[in-house]
Order: C-alpha cells, then sequence, then structure tokens
C-alpha cells in the first residue's frame, strides 16, 4: 500500500514538472509557437545561413550579418530557457534577415556624392512582408534570385563579378569596382521605381535618362577637365531655360577672362559678353578701366548674351547646385565625337538638348513646339519653362558603365578618385 501511494506521488509530481517545464517554456514544444518563425522552422535557419556564408557572390560582406549568432542558435549554445528569451532570440534571426534581404534590395551602400539636395527615402520593397511570404510559401534562396533580377544592370554586374571572382589570378582591383558598382544600382534601380532619373556618369561621360525601368534617353555629355572636376550631387529638376544667359563663375572671369580684358578691349564684343556692376545694372565695358582689378577686386558680373553662340546653347536644365553647375547645350557640337570627353568647367554639355528638353516637357508638348529653336536669333528672350515631367538629377562616379547596347565596360579614373 505504501509503495503504491509512493508510486502514484512520483507519478504525480513527474506530471506536474511536465507541466510546468510546457508552461514556463523549457519542453521543445514551446519553438513550435507559432510567433516564433524562425526557430519553429530550424530548415529555414540553415537555408539563411548558407545564403549569407555565399555573400561575397552577390557583392555583400557576410561580416555585416552576425553569422556567429546564427551558428550558435544551430548549434544550441544560445539558451532559450523560457519562452521570453526565445521570442528574442526569434526576433533577433529576423533581424539578420531583414538585414540581409534588405541590402540585397537596396545595396549596402548609396553612391558618395558631394551634395544631395533631396532626402529620397527609399521604400520600393517591403522588405519585412517579402521575407515572410518567402519563408512560408517559397524560399529563402529563391527571394535572393528574384531580388537580383530585379536590375538587368545589377544582374549583368553580378555575372560579371562571379567570372572575376573565378579567374586565377583574382583581379582584385576590377571584383572592388564591381562590388561597388552593384551596391551603387541596386540603389539606383530602388530609387527608380518612384523616381524619373537624370543619371550623368562622369568617367563615361554619358547621361541616361529613366522612367522606371525604361531607358528613356541615351546620350554623351561634355564633362570637366581634370583640372576643373564636375562635382557629384542629387538634385530635383525644377526649370528648362530656352535661350539662357550665361553667367560666367567668377572664378573664369577673374583668372580666365580677366588677363584678356586688359589686354584686348574687343574682347567683350568679340565674344557676345556683357558687364554688370554690383546692382545687376549692364554697364558700359568701355568706361571701365581694367587695370584696376584683379582676382580679390572684382566687383563685375560678366554674362553672355542669349543666342546660338551662346555657350550654353539654346537650352539650359536647371536644378539646386552650390557649385554652379547646370546640364546644356552647347554650340561645340564637334566635341561630341571625341572619344574623351573631359572639356568643360564643371557643367555638362548635352548631345541631344531638344530630346531632354521634350522628355522633360512630356506633359506640357508644346512648350518647346512653339519656339523656333533652329533659328539663330540677336539676343533673344530667355525663356524659364517649369518641368512637368518631374525627375531627380543624379551625377555620380562610377568606373563601371554600360554602353549604348548594354554590355558592361571599365573606364578610366579620370579625376584619380
Amino acid at each position: 500500500m505504501i509503495m503504491n501511494r509512493l508510486n502514484q506521488n512520483v507519478i504525480k509530481l513527474i506530471i506536474a514538472i511536465l507541466l510546468f517545464s510546457q508552461t514556463n517554456g523549457y519542453a521543445q514544444t514551446t519553438i513550435t509557437n507559432k510567433n516564433l518563425v524562425w526557430l519553429s522552422n530550424p530548415q529555414k535557419i540553415k537555408e539563411l545561413d548558407s545564403l549569407i556564408q555565399l555573400s561575397s557572390k552577390w557583392a555583400l560582406n557576410k561580416s555585416d550579418y552576425k553569422l556567429d549568432y546564427l551558428e550558435g542558435v544551430l548549434s544550441k549554445n544560445v539558451p532559450q530557457i523560457n519562452k521570453s528569451d526565445s521570442v528574442k532570440v526569434d526576433s533577433i534571426i529576423n533581424t539578420i534577415g531583414i538585414h540581409f534581404f534588405k541590402e540585397l534590395a537596396y545595396g549596402n551602400q548609396g553612391p558618395e556624392l558631394q551634395y544631395k539636395g533631396a532626402n529620397l527615402k527609399l521604400t520600393a520593397f517591403n522588405i519585412p512582408a517579402l521575407l515572410n511570404e518567402y519563408m512560408q510559401h517559397k524560399s529563402l534562396t529563391q527571394l535572393v534570385s528574384d531580388l537580383n533580377k530585379q536590375s538587368l544592370e545589377v544582374g549583368t554586374i553580378l555575372k560579371t563579378l562571379e567570372a572575376y571572382q573565378d579567374s586565377l589570378p583574382l583581379k582584385q582591383e576590377k571584383v572592388k569596382l564591381l562590388i561597388k558598382a552593384a551596391n551603387e544600382y541596386r540603389w539606383l534601380h530602388a530609387i527608380k521605381q518612384s523616381q524619373n532619373i537624370v543619371l550623368v556618369n562622369i568617367p563615361s561621360a554619358q547621361l541616361r535618362a529613366y522612367q522606371g525601368n525604361k531607358v528613356a534617353l541615351f546620350m554623351k555629355v561634355i564633362v570637366g577637365k581634370k583640372s576643373t572636376p564636375t562635382n557629384t550631387l542629387l538634385s530635383p529638376i525644377f526649370q528648362v531655360t530656352v535661350n539662357p544667359y550665361w553667367v560666367v563663375p567668377k572664378s573664369i572671369a577673374t583668372k580666365e577672362m580677366l588677363p584678356k580684358l586688359k589686354k584686348d578691349h574687343d574682347y567683350i564684343d568679340r565674344n557676345h559678353l556683357q558687364v554688370l556692376n554690383q546692382n545687376y545694372k549692364v554697364v558700359n565695358p568701355n568706361n571701365i578701366n581694367w587695370q584696376n582689378y584683379d582676382l580679390d577686386n572684382f566687383p563685375f558680373t560678366i554674362r553672355q548674351s542669349t543666342g546660338c553662340d551662346n555657350s550654353l546653347g539654346v537650352i539650359k536644365v536647371e536644378f539646386d547646385s552650390p557649385f554652379g553647375i547646370y546640364l546644356h547645350d552647347t554650340p561645340e557640337k564637334g566635341l561630341f565625337g571625341m572619344p574623351n570627353r573631359f572639356y568643360s568647367h564643371g557643367c555638362m554639355r548635352m548631345e541631344k538638348p531638344i530630346e531632354m528638353g521634350k522628355w522633360l516637357f512630356k506633359n506640357n508638348p508644346i512648350a518647346l513646339d512653339s519656339i523656333d529653336l533652329q533659328k539663330c536669333y540677336n539676343s533673344p528672350k530667355p525663356i524659364p519653362i517649369p518641368v512637368t515631367n518631374n525627375a531627380i538629377m543624379i551625377v555620380w562616379y562610377s568606373l563601371i558603365d554600360f554602353d549604348e547596347k548594354g554590355y558592361i565596360q571599365f573606364y578610366k579614373n579620370i579625376y584619380n578618385r
């Protein structure tokens, strides 16, 4: 009788211990909780771990994603004492997954830009929702593949990167350039989903206008020479000016023009220039003794009259710029036939200015059609026209670009950046 009672008490105690352990999260059944997305599916943790191990294949760095923590969970070195700790562990794994896939979508860094005139939010992808969907219905491997296929440019760069990574000996410099480019083009692709983009790449001296994923315009540009480099920037385009004045930057006026003004009295008229005083009123240059002025004492503004001979041509695209650089036409069309197009003082000259103007006036087709841009009028009045096809101007510096047929090209580091 006593033994039977003892056995019954032991059985009751064992049942109580089991119930207590289950309630407080000690038993393995805890991780089957529907809120524990990862711990209830260890195979997904293994898949995430395996994918992160391959990060370099996709131009990412595996050391950025807490691999030690994932492997600790897989080897059960990360303690899960109770339900609360299990939820925390699951949340950390989820954060690692979101970080990894977010960088596959947006890149691990955007381009280095000297000026950002707009704060663009990266919202093209809902990474938490995508991760949850692929966890439940597809695979994480498929999510990697689908994100890498989003951009044709990124896909091409990754294929080239893989070829260089597999080459013997490894071409380290080109691998670095490809890794940088893959992440910058991911960033660009994400922005293109919500913004029209005009992209100028300085080393290739090329321009692309993007409407979504489509290249709406492709053209050559003239950019700054090594001594007067073009600055990188991001800024909204707000206006196109037809028949613009060229307001000569003070550095050019004092360093390049002033010595000529002192020697050549006809320089102003011959180059269709005007001299403005401090009140921005046109003054007679013949009444000025140029010998009295120098780099530190020059109270004038010099601008070039409008018309066919104006250095900005017949169209100037305007955007916020602290550097005084613009995108504009040019009367020197022959320079577009040159293989190395680094001739300007920093501004960017367009091969196809009329096409650019029409694209920016997409919703206002008569804006340019009503103006005869082929006639050479004598000092026509400037016509500022707000753009209707809103776009962001991006000028970046990438040694990797694509030719008109979409083939990847490596370019010289013209500014030694």
